[in-house]
């Protein structure tokens, strides 16, 4: 079995889902679920962008 690296799965789509799910814990816990999944699902945009220009520049 081939071992692939995490760089091998995170992807911008990957970025943008685990922060909106961490922006979705945190507004239930602080009741502003849209401000808190919002913020979340920004933040994931602007770290894939961020990790996909890496990777390219990289290669």
């Amino acid at each position: 079995m081939k071992k692939h690296k995490v760089s091998d799965y995170w992807n911008m789509g990957t970025s943008i889902g685990l922060c909106a799910a961490i922006g979705i814990v945190l507004g239930a816990l602080l009741q502003n679920l849209v401000l808190w999944l919002c913020i979340g699902a920004g933040v994931g945009v602007v770290l894939g962008a961020v990790t996909m220009l890496y990777k390219q520049k990289k290669s």
